[in-house]
């Protein structure tokens, strides 16, 4: 079905214009062309960011690195062992909080990060090719204000 085939009438017309219907599309979009881009690195949106994170402030602990990526404590468990698992990231437990785990990243993580960077730049250039640099500086600087202002809501909130 293409875009010209879309009923414009009733509430499914009307879900099509929704911010929370747009945003959810968005998303599956940007994400899409993360996979496609990064797939030879075999690396996800979230795996990317939790290694950006790593290597802001390395070495951290599991609760803090999933505040840093507004990821839930399932969720972050789940991103680390991946990582984990593919001998990027390392867990040791923390001498301070024997109840703690502390997240670094491995040499070969960070070389996985540094040559996903080109690859993620790309991704957001196609992804807001179809906007001028003025439209998409506003749509960027929109986003985040939502964002920002609605961070305590999440399931997830931000916290750095």
């Amino acid at each position: 079905m293409s875009q010209a085939d879309v009923p414009e009438r009733g509430v499914f017309a009307d879900v099509q214009t929704t911010p929370g219907h747009l945003l959810r599309r968005f998303q599956q979009i940007a994400v899409s062309m993360f996979l496609k881009e990064c797939r030879d690195l075999d690396l996800t949106p979230l795996q990317f960011a939790t290694l950006a994170a790593l290597s802001a402030a390395p070495p951290l602990d599991q609760a803090t690195l999933g505040g840093m990526v507004a990821l839930d404590r399932t969720t972050i468990g789940v991103v680390v062992r991946k990582l984990e698992e593919r001998g990027l990231v390392t867990r040791t437990t923390s001498a301070a909080d024997r109840r703690a785990k502390l997240i670094q990243m491995t040499p070969e993580g960070a070389a996985v990060l540094q040559a996903a960077v080109p690859h993620v730049a790309r991704v957001q250039d196609h992804l807001l090719a179809p906007l001028d640099e003025t439209e998409r500086a506003q749509l960027v600087a929109l986003m985040r204000r939502v964002v920002v202002a609605h961070n305590e809501e999440s399931r997830a909130p931000l916290r750095v």
